[in-house]
């Protein structure tokens, strides 16, 4: 016999499928639940998935819903939770309490997967983050040729919403695998591949970070250059040498213009 299959915060609009739970009642909704302070009215073990949407942004604190969770989920259940991304302006309207990004998920899933498998009473396993970037963002990005990896590691506004796939065990069978992302232009839309997350992040030495930091604090800093940038090097040298000029001296700026150029035409490794 198949578990049960969740929607909570459906409001009027519940999942095809699913049993509507909310803390407010509306057509839809099969029970009226307060997600931050009453158990949720399923048995131990007999949910096989859950689905959220835009919800658990609405809450103060998830972790009491959080081991409720966990206490109806059989083995292997899986959670589909959808919310507006942290770092996109609309997360912020009135009445959202709580602003999620991947390190919640992160936090419970991998980096303390131990003890917060202790507080839930049991192991949640992430399995993929996908992101929703509406039309006309993905559009400005191509056309300014921006590595998408890189805009959602640094940039605000990209990403609309969010969703996190995670799997509940008492039992977790193994194996570890690394987190997949994943994005697309609606939530219903193909879904095209991202690099997994690397953790925990790969070392720098710290003749590579002196370097980078001598780059980056120099006037105009650019990438590193190449040789066969010969003219575009040439002019970039001759405006720091005149910015340097202009504060130091023209003894200091012959002096640092030969240290930087040195440095920019070192070969990286």
């Amino acid at each position: 016999m198949s578990g049960l299959r969740l929607d909570l915060g459906c409001g009027p609009s519940k999942a095809a499928g699913t049993i509507g739970v909310d803390m407010v009642a509306s057509p839809g909704v099969d029970h009226v639940v307060d997600f931050e302070t009453n158990r949720l009215p399923f048995d131990d073990g007999s949910v096989e998935y859950i689905f959220s949407s835009h919800c658990l942004e609405h809450l103060g604190y998830p972790e009491f819903l959080f081991r409720e969770i966990s206490r109806v989920c059989r083995d292997g259940a899986r959670l589909e939770l959808w919310t507006p991304y942290a770092w996109e302006n609309s997360a912020f309207v009135f009445g959202h309490r709580t602003f999620y990004n991947e390190d919640q998920y992160l936090h419970v899933c991998v980096w303390f997967s131990a003890l917060w498998a202790a507080t839930l009473g049991a192991r949640w396993i992430l399995r993929e983050i996908v992101y929703v970037i509406d039309p006309p963002i993905l559009m400005d990005l191509y056309r300014r040729r921006v590595d998408l990896d890189f805009a959602l590691r640094y940039y605000k506004g990209i990403v609309r919403e969010f969703c996190v796939l995670i799997d509940v065990w008492r039992n977790f069978p193994g194996p570890e695998a690394p987190v997949r992302r994943s994005f697309s232009n609606d939530r219903d839309a193909p879904r095209y591949p991202l690099p997994p997350i690397v953790y925990p992040l790969p070392e720098v030495s710290d003749a590579e970070v002196s370097r980078a930091a001598a780059c980056l604090s120099a006037p105009f800093p650019e990438p590193p250059a190449s040789p066969r940038q010969g003219l575009a090097l040439v002019g970039h040298l001759a405006r720091r040498a005149r910015t340097v000029a202009h504060r130091e001296g023209l003894a200091q700026a012959l002096r640092k213009t030969v240290i930087y150029a040195r440095a920019r035409l070192r070969p990286t490794t």
